[in-house]
């Protein structure tokens, strides 16, 4: 038993090899990283960020989680969101829906109101990082030029996926599954290798429907080209 443990791929091998793809510019990552906003008003960063070579689109007040599914980072307003959802708590339910589903996604809050209120320090219990509404545009570009580069790492990424896991209490059997369906999709530059094991009967539900997300999020465009 032990012997067939230790034969599964584990992150440490892309850690010492780093045959992980390296994008050459800040340009090039921006425009390959799909961005989101969800916001019952425009978002004014936008066009200036857009023009900076960000991939930004706004959703305005999603009705479903699947509106986010594609986007790899998402910007999400605290007031007058949420409101197919969850009225009383808007954006701070948002927030905490979308990590729940989606642990690989980063999530930053923003809002133009008091930062003392509920919502907000809801909000600040699951969101990787917030910023004021009125934050300069260099603010926002330093955070999603920092974010955009997490996202294309792959250890960042497993780290981030295995991590939900553990919490979620999945069997550490079907991690290391994951994890080594991971690393050789990576290594290989094949995104169906984990695709085929995170849609099998060979681990449990709660595995499956995390590892389906990170699918379903086209985070290996990144990662594999």
């Amino acid at each position: 038993m032990f012997e067939k443990l230790f034969s599964y791929r584990q992150i440490r091998e892309l850690e010492r090899s780093q045959t992980f793809a390296s994008l050459k510019s800040d340009r090039d990552r921006r425009g390959l990283v799909p961005i989101a906003v969800i916001d019952d008003e425009a978002f004014a960063a936008q066009q200036t960020l857009t023009n900076n070579g960000y991939n930004i689109k706004a959703l305005g007040d999603i009705k479903t989680l699947d509106e986010v599914e594609p986007y790899n980072i998402i910007l999400c307003d605290l007031q007058g969101v949420g409101r197919h959802l969850d009225g009383k708590n808007q954006g701070a339910f948002l927030i905490n829906e979308i990590k729940r589903n989606s642990p690989e996604k980063f999530v930053i809050a923003y809002t133009g109101g008091a930062l003392s209120d509920d919502i907000t320090a809801r909000a600040n219990e699951t969101a990787d990082s917030f910023l004021r509404k009125d934050a300069d545009v260099q603010e926002w570009r330093d955070k999603l030029d920092d974010y955009i580069e997490r996202v294309s790492n792959p250890i960042i990424v497993w780290r981030r996926q295995r991590d939900a896991l553990v919490r979620k209490n999945v069997a550490t059997l079907d991690i290391l599954k994951l994890e080594d369906a991971f690393v050789k999709s990576v290594q290989k530059r094949d995104p169906e290798i984990f695709g085929r094991i995170s849609g099998s009967y060979d681990i449990k539900d709660d595995a499956r429907a995390i590892a389906q997300s990170l699918i379903a999020s086209g985070i290996f465009k990144l990662l594999v080209g």
